[in-house]
């Protein structure tokens, strides 16, 4: 069952539910470019680690079953910190688009952020830490649950951009891959739900495939969508020449040392 927000209620309207989704938009955003000079960054970077994180967690605050998803706060910020001291490039998703096609180069120490489903623990943990070590994160969030509202305006931060998990594809519904709906749709069914979640969050830049599930109909629907990157669970670094509709990710356990971690976001390294 979904876990909902605890931070400064509000008292209920009588707006349509579509109403609310839209004004609860975030007021503080992140504006993000193509960046042409890296003067402040060495080398070039070969691969790019793209890193998928999913729920965090404190001693005081443990989940209930506790797995590989789950991080433990003081873990990510000692990653954090890493990130800061090795003085590491975050690029935006138009820079990730680019380097994947082949028409953009990034420094060597580059890595990207992702923190799937919006889960409570990484938006009451997570998000502080990004904020003290000023480091930037993706939030994939389901839009069709009936927090995203809260979500969106009580989390919002300029460490922190919410993109699209999908409107309402993150459910079984099909035996192909994971078992995810996505197998079940149509293309034109796959884009009326991403430009629901669209219309809620504001943005096109990314999106994250529910379960992983993706296929030909959804590959032409993130082109159809206007999505600049989309992201699967493949379990590895983007390189030059990885298709844009279907980027790998590298995972973040929680059982990982520091030391492993280090060894995945290495310049031009490999996967654990």
């Amino acid at each position: 069952m979904e876990q909902r927000p605890h931070r400064r209620p509000t008292p209920c309207t009588a707006q349509s539910r579509a109403e609310q989704l839209r004004t609860a938009q975030p007021q503080v955003t992140r504006t993000v470019h193509v960046v042409e000079n890296f003067d402040n960054f060495a080398g070039n970077a070969e691969t790019l680690p793209v890193l998928m994180y999913h729920y965090v967690y404190t001693e005081d605050d443990p989940p209930v079953k506790n797995d590989a998803n789950y991080l433990l706060d003081t873990k990510l910020a000692a990653q954090l910190q890493y990130l800061v001291d090795n003085n590491y490039y975050y690029p935006s998703y138009a820079e990730v688009r680019a380097f994947a096609q082949g028409t953009h180069t990034l420094p060597a120490r580059s890595v990207v952020l992702t923190f799937d489903d919006g889960q409570m623990g990484f938006l009451n943990y997570g998000i502080p830490l990004l904020e003290q070590y000023e480091v930037p994160a993706t939030s994939f969030i389901i839009c069709s649950q009936d927090s995203t509202p809260e979500k969106l305006r009580d989390y919002a931060s300029p460490y922190v951009s919410f993109q699209s998990h999908s409107y309402n594809m993150h459910r079984d519904g099909s035996d192909v891959g994971r078992g995810g709906i996505i197998h079940a749709m149509t293309t034109e069914e796959i884009v009326d739900d991403l430009k629901q979640a669209q219309a809620i969050l504001g943005t096109t830049e990314a999106f994250a495939y529910p379960y992983g599930d993706n296929n030909e109909n959804a590959w032409a629907a993130m082109e159809e969508a206007g999505v600049l990157c989309a992201f699967t669970i493949e379990n590895r670094r983007v390189e030059v020449g990885d298709p844009v509709e279907a980027l790998p990710r590298v995972r973040i356990a929680g059982e990982y040392t520091q030391e492993g971690f280090e060894h995945l976001v290495e310049p031009n390294g490999s996967e654990q």
